[in-house]
């Protein structure tokens, strides 16, 4: 999958990305960059409204783990499990929300659990920054459940 069709489908499985005007601006084998645009996102402070900033995190943790399951070839469903957000700083400019996987051997036990059990579970940290600077980060756990065939 390339950034466009990762778009593609994020505005067509998840509508609300197209009013917060989330971009895949960068996509590889094990990491995302998604961004969002600062005036479709903020609110009366004039900085990023808090739920876009949430929303945009948690899309570029969805967005990797559904990236690696088609890209091992396997059929599931991409869940949020958990997460928390730390806020340390506002911010003033378009939200940049990014991730990876670092460790090949996390994404093998992630696909072995998955294969064995039909559900899997990664752990994600995602980091929001601004001006190379980062402003809020995520703990995000998401769930894969195998989709029958």
């Amino acid at each position: 999958m390339n950034p466009a069709e990762l778009q593609q489908l994020l505005y067509k499985e998840i509508p609300i990305t197209k009013a917060l005007q989330v971009q895949v601006d960068n996509l590889t084998s094990n990491s995302i960059q998604l961004s969002a645009p600062f005036e479709a996102n903020k609110n009366i402070h004039n900085t990023a409204f808090a739920g876009s900033i949430y929303t945009t995190a948690t899309l570029a943790g969805w967005s990797l783990v559904t990236h690696l399951v088609q890209q091992h070839q396997r059929q599931g469903s991409v869940v949020l499990a958990s997460a928390t957000i730390r806020y340390s700083k506002p911010i003033e400019g378009d939200i940049v929300a990014s991730c990876q996987v670092s460790d090949p051997d996390t994404i093998e036990r992630f696909l072995k659990r998955f294969d064995s059990r039909g559900r899997g579970r990664l752990s994600l940290e995602i980091d929001v920054i601004e001006a190379g600077e980062s402003k809020a980060t995520m703990q995000a756990d998401f769930a894969v459940i195998k989709k029958e065939s």
